[in-house]
Order: structure tokens, then C-alpha cells, then sequence
């Protein structure tokens, strides 16, 4: 059922209650994206239908403002490589692990990559360890200065013993960085 299947029988019940018909409206909550600091926004308000294929949002207002990760995040600065997955002519590109959680990493680099590209991320993250080469997705874009940019990936392709081994590495990472 949707928004004019709803409106509609609202306004017939209405009718037939000998009510004066005006504007029929629903409540909703939308989530989005906000700007500030790239947080779920949802908002709150009424859709009013006028006229047949008109509808009006009144009353918005947002309800809180979050960021709901499955995974704690670590914020870094670690030196890592990367690998374009459609583009293996261009080689290895350097690039910054800016955070990484078990779900995925923001990665900073020049290389230019489209939302869905998939990456080969290459990053050390304890010292004691071998590095880790992890396939990404991105998920989110965003320019960064004048010829960067920062993706924010998700982790795909992970089993489940490699998921608990990065849980590991991220939380001795963690201890690492705060001394």
C-alpha cells in the first residue's frame, strides 16, 4: 500500500463521516543524510495531497541526528597501498587508512575511484604482523584538498575466522595507539 492508496481511503472514511474534506495527510519519518559531519538525519512531518499528483511536506522537523555503525571505529594515519580492481595497469597507488572498524575503512589517497568501485587495500596494522589485504567497496566519496580524495569502504568478501583475526588486529590497534 502506498502514500495515495492511504491518503485516499482516509479521505473516502472522512467523506462518509460527513466530515468537511480538506487536505488528507499521514505522518512519516525519512532518514537521509545530513551535511553536518555526513550523519543519518532522520526527520519527521506531515505529506498532504491537494490535488491529484501534488503532495506537500509540512511541519518537518528532525528527530536526532546518528551515526549507527555495526563495529567500533579507530581513527589512524597508516600508510597503505591500493589496488583498483578494474584498472590493474595503473599499478599500487599510496593512500592513508584515515579510520578502519571490522565493516570497513575511510581511505585517503589521489586515485581517482566511482562509488562501487572495488579496491585491493594492502595496510600493516600492528607492527608484529604481516599486512593485511583486504577487498573493498566504496561506499561514499568525498574531495578532499585539491587532487584527493577520501573513500569510505566496506569490507567485502571476509570469512568469518578473518572477520574475529581483524576484530583482533583493530582492538590491538587501539590499545596500540592510546599507549
Amino acid at each position: 500500500m502506498d502514500f495515495r492508496d492511504i491518503l485516499e481511503k482516509r479521505a473516502g472514511r472522512e467523506e462518509e463521516q460527513g466530515r468537511v474534506q480538506s487536505p488528507a495527510s499521514i505522518c512519516m519519518e525519512r532518514g537521509g543524510y545530513g551535511s553536518r559531519n555526513a550523519k543519518a538525519a532522520p526527520i519527521e512531518g506531515e505529506i498532504a495531497s491537494e490535488h491529484e499528483f501534488f503532495w506537500r511536506l509540512e511541519d518537518l522537523k528532525l528527530v536526532r541526528v546518528k551515526n549507527d555503525r555495526a563495529f567500533f571505529r579507530v581513527e589512524t594515519n597508516l600508510k597503505a597501498r591500493i589496488l583498483h580492481m578494474e584498472r590493474f595497469v595503473a599499478g599500487e597507488m599510496p593512500a592513508r587508512v584515515l579510520n578502519i572498524s571490522v565493516g570497513g575503512a575511510a581511505i585517503g589517497t589521489k586515485c581517482q575511484c566511482c562509488k562501487g568501485d572495488k579496491l585491493l587495500l594492502k595496510v600493516k596494522l600492528l607492527t608484529e604482523e604481516e599486512d593485511w589485504n583486504l577487498f573493498c567497496q566504496v561506499l561514499r566519496i568525498e574531495k578532499h584538498g585539491v587532487s584527493g580524495f577520501v573513500y569510505g569502504c566496506q569490507f567485502v568478501e571476509l570469512s568469518e575466522k578473518e572477520r574475529e583475526r581483524l576484530l583482533e588486529s583493530v582492538t590491538g590497534l587501539q590499545y596500540q595507539l592510546r599507549g
